[in-house]
């Protein structure tokens, strides 16, 4: 492949890349302003699913947000290659690629959010300070926020993040450094969710002759719930397959495509507008969003003679 098709391939993959993180920063727009200016309509006991919900859209718009520069950066890079490739490789870029580890662990801890609320609907549905009290899930925001920024740290700290195809990352072609930010960035959240779904299951096998009727249609709801959460994150992993096997062909076959780098951060944005996807489809209190307000009609009873005798 001469450089000139090289380049005009690399152009077109860049293209797709920035299509589809307009598409989902465009789609998760749209609801986070239709949360913020219908929020009149939510019920008071919606509130916190309300919170989630537009914690989870405004999670995915962020991280997209840096992807997208990511690959404008990397279209430019491309298209000016001698030029663009001395002012890029800073600090700056390196730190971009922190905030942008950042988002995405943000996201991935937000769809570990949804499953811990329905976790207390379901083991304390006694106690309604842990799933009816919206002051703890703002404080969980924002404990979610501070764990965000904390964990990708080190790798910042420790200069894994490297310049290469006009952008910084953690490199793809070694080992080490992936193994750390998949630890970092990947485990701690979803290992978090699937073991809230595990724990629920079993609590629910084992307690479930002692559930009221009510109690089971409730229960039923929020596993249901929890359970789509977990299609979710399974998902997100099935997209991210491809950035963790491009080091495992690398060590294999000593191959580096030039595709690797669009094909990884594809899947990652996929990934999360997948995840939104799923969450706007399976999730009835959104549907409050898009239908239209009811017309009351107001009856007045007309009391006659004959109605009195």
């Amino acid at each position: 492949m001469t450089n000139a098709s090289l380049t005009n391939d690399n152009i077109i993959l860049d293209s797709i890349g920035i299509a589809v993180c307009v598409l989902t920063i465009c789609k998760t727009f749209i609801f986070i302003f239709m949360i913020l200016i219908r929020h009149q309509m939510k019920k008071s006991n919606e509130k916190i699913l309300f919170i989630l919900s537009f914690n989870m859209y405004m999670s995915i718009c962020i991280f997209t947000l840096f992807v997208l520069d990511m690959f404008i950066s990397m279209l430019k890079g491309h298209i000016y290659s001698n030029l663009f490739q001395i002012y890029n490789d800073t600090q700056w870029c390196r730190i971009k690629a922190y905030l942008t580890n950042v988002a995405m662990l943000y996201t991935l801890y937000s769809n570990t959010f949804h499953a811990l609320h329905r976790f207390f609907r379901i083991i304390y549905y006694t106690n309604r300070f842990l799933h009816q009290n919206v002051y703890l899930y703002i404080t969980g925001i924002f404990i979610q926020l501070v764990l965000s920024l904390l964990q990708p740290l080190p790798l910042l700290l420790a200069h894994i993040y490297q310049y290469e195809d006009y952008h910084c990352q953690i490199p793809l072609t070694q080992w080490f450094a992936v193994i750390i930010g998949s630890i970092v960035i990947w485990m701690p959240p979803l290992s978090i969710t699937i073991g809230i779904y595990m724990y629920t299951l079993n609590y629910i096998r084992s307690n479930s002759p002692m559930f009221t009727h009510r109690q089971q249609t409730r229960i039923r709801r929020d596993i249901t719930v929890i359970r789509r959460v977990v299609w979710s994150v399974l998902f997100i992993v099935l997209c991210a397959i491809p950035a963790f096997s491009i080091p495992i062909i690398y060590s294999l076959f000593n191959f580096f495509g030039w595709w690797a780098n669009h094909l990884a951060w594809l899947g990652f944005v996929l990934s999360f507008l997948g995840m939104s996807i799923v969450h706007t489809y399976f999730s009835p209190h959104l549907r409050i969003l898009w239908a239209r307000p009811a017309n009351r009609i107001h009856t007045t009873t007309v009391i006659t003679v004959a109605n009195l005798q």
